[in-house]
């Protein structure tokens, strides 16, 4: 499993989302967020929201898809930041 650092522009645009944006999962070198529209935006190195690319959202519907079978099979792994579950 790779290991994401965040630059600092993105950990403070993180902590500034409002309550119901929700990170969803990472791409590269950044994480994305689902806005309560459900719409999916990347966050950028410099901390810009963007919308994320039909690339990144298929790469990132890939990776639940893997994930949700890996938690069928008894791994439970999550925590407040990246969980995909809703």
């Amino acid at each position: 499993m790779e290991t994401l650092r965040l630059t600092d522009q993105q950990s403070l645009r993180i902590a500034e989302l409002p309550e119901h944006y929700r990170v969803v999962g990472v791409d590269r070198s950044a994480p994305f967020v689902r806005k309560p529209t459900g719409e999916i935006m990347r966050i950028q190195q410099n901390g810009r929201l963007t919308a994320a690319t039909v690339g990144a959202r298929g790469r990132l519907a890939a990776r639940r898809a893997d994930q949700e079978e890996r938690l069928d099979s008894g791994v439970m792994a999550s925590n407040p930041y990246t969980s995909v579950m809703d």
